[in-house]
This record gives C-alpha cells, sequence and structure tokens, in this order.
C-alpha cells in the first residue's frame, strides 16, 4: 500500500523575497561585468566644451571673489548703509537695528565662502562624469551648479550693487552666471545621455513576478 506524498511546500513570502532580491543583484552584477567588458568610447565633446565653460565661470567667480575680499570694508560699509535707510523709511519690513552691525558683516562674507566652496564642489563632480562614467555625478553637478546660479543674483545684490563698488563687478558677475548656465546645459545635451549608462529602474513585475 502506496502512502501519499507530502505535498511541496509553499514558499513564504519572505522566501519569495530574498528569491526575487537576489536575482537583481544577480541582474545588477552581470550588467556591471558587461559595463566593464564593453568599450564605451571616449567622452563626448559637450562634456569638453562644458569644462572649458566652467572654467571661464569660475575665473569670473574667483575675480568676484577676490574683489569681494579685496573691498570687503567698503561692502560692508555700503550694506550697512543699506540697512539703516531701510529701518529709516519701512521699520517693519526692515532687520532689527540691532542687527545692522552683524547682518552688514556676516552676509558679505558668507556670500564669498559660498563662491569658493561651490566651485571646490563642482569641480570634482563634473571631472567625474567623464572619468568614472557617471550619470550620478552628472546630476549632482547639476544641482551645484543650479544653486550657485540661485545665489549670483543674490550675491549681486549685496555685494556690488552700490554706487561705491565698480559696475564691472556686476557685468562680471552676470557672465559668471551665463558661462556656468551654459556649462550645466551641455552636460545634458543628448550625445551625454546616450554615452552615460542607462538608469538603474526597478520595474514592480520583477518583484511580483513569483508571487502571481
Amino acid at each position: 500500500m502506496s502512502t501519499p506524498q507530502d505535498p511541496e511546500p509553499i514558499p513564504s513570502l519572505a522566501e519569495l523575497d530574498a528569491m526575487d532580491m537576489a536575482e537583481i543583484a544577480a541582474g545588477r552584477t552581470s550588467a556591471d561585468k558587461d559595463l566593464r567588458t564593453d568599450d564605451i568610447g571616449p567622452p563626448p565633446r559637450a562634456l569638453q566644451h562644458a569644462f572649458v565653460l566652467w572654467v571661464g565661470g569660475a575665473v569670473a567667480a574667483l575675480i568676484s571673489a577676490a574683489y569681494g575680499l579685496i573691498n570687503l570694508g567698503t561692502i560692508s560699509d555700503a550694506l550697512r548703509g543699506r540697512l539703516e535707510e531701510g529701518i529709516a523709511t519701512d521699520p517693519r519690513e526692515s532687520a532689527p537695528a540691532t542687527q545692522v552691525d552683524s547682518l552688514s558683516s556676516t552676509y558679505p562674507v558668507i556670500m564669498l565662502i559660498a563662491i569658493v566652496v561651490l566651485l571646490a564642489i563642482q569641480y570634482p563632480l563634473l571631472t567625474a562624469i567623464a572619468r568614472h562614467h557617471s550619470r550620478n555625478c552628472r546630476s549632482f553637478y547639476v544641482t551645484a551648479v543650479v544653486l550657485m546660479l540661485l545665489c549670483i543674483p543674490v550675491g549681486i545684490d549685496l555685494l556690488f550693487d552700490y554706487p561705491e563698488v565698480s559696475p564691472v563687478m556686476t557685468v562680471v558677475a552676470w557672465v559668471q552666471f551665463a558661462l556656468l548656465l551654459l556649462s550645466a546645459l551641455f552636460t545634458l545635451r543628448r550625445s551625454v545621455n546616450q554615452w552615460l549608462p542607462e538608469p538603474m529602474r526597478l520595474r514592480p513585475g520583477q518583484m511580483r513576478s513569483r508571487r502571481g
């Protein structure tokens, strides 16, 4: 008399999840190996153009920073006068009188330091796009450039928009704005998108394939 065979055990939900994740990890490892063995070709010329444009923007930014440091006292005094004038004309919308000295001496320094810090962040990210064939570095670089572009109009107003400051510095700052904007746009060109690896996307069907 034959005994009925035990039914095949049904994997638990946790076991199915573990199997799915193992398959995804194996697929990523295989894709990474294929990427290393395939010839991705040289970086597109758009990245070279982006670097040249960034260098021009960085030079303009360093000129602004150097001028600001040399004339820091003049800029602080001009900002203090603007704040005091604002208190006299519209005290409700102006900074408190007790903070005028601290604001006028602190804001210019913060803006000048921000110029150097953002440039120091942008350079390794831009060079890493081509060196490491990295789409993530491109995204971080564009983000850093956009942040600097947002700061430039504020910096022009706080640092250079005074009769005591040469109007040439405002022109230099807008040149910096244009060059950095073009640099970021060149990294987004179609040739760069095609050269960079495709972004990894986790499809929901991969997680549910075994549960169906």
